[in-house]
């Protein structure tokens, strides 16, 4: 009788611990699917990958189609604004610019962004927000076909 009374209990204890065990770990959790992404999302010192290809003419730039590559440091404030310098590689020739524009960001995480260079050259390119330390974008402009990667570097 003693034998059947102790079977019975080990199992329960054993449930009863892993309960009171399970009950006070910190649980994680998925992210949570009311989390919106917003413009303060993206704030700070960013740097900036790109490649693609320039497919219609621009002024003083050489006929198209012609290889296009971008490295640099894009500083957004979380407020919407937008500067930064960078290196462009444009068919085989370095050139240094500067860049200044605004950026938009939706709550779905899709978003914006609008500048100019100091070649006076207008970029407007589609964004998606990955985390605050990576976003995404592509051109939005006929005259080129580009992807740029954005990784925050420092806040």
């Amino acid at each position: 009788m003693k034998r059947r009374k102790m079977t019975t209990l080990v199992p329960l204890a054993a449930v009863a611990a892993l309960t009171f065990i399970a009950t006070a770990l910190p649980v994680a959790h998925a992210e949570d699917s009311t989390d919106t992404c917003s413009v303060s999302t993206l704030k700070g010192a960013y740097s900036v990958q790109a490649q693609g290809t320039v497919i219609s003419q621009l002024p003083n730039f050489p006929a198209p189609p012609f290889p296009f590559a971008e490295a640099g440091i894009d500083n957004l404030d979380g407020a919407g604004n937008l500067t930064g310098g960078v290196t462009l590689n444009i068919d085989g020739l370095a050139v240094q610019t500067n860049v200044a524009g605004t950026y938009a960001v939706n709550s779905d995480c899709t978003g914006t962004l609008s500048l100019t260079t100091s070649l006076g050259v207008p970029v407007n390119e589609s964004i998606v927000v990955v985390s605050k330390e990576r976003f995404i974008a592509v051109d939005t402009d006929s005259y080129v076909v580009v992807t740029r990667t954005m990784e925050k570097i420092r806040d």
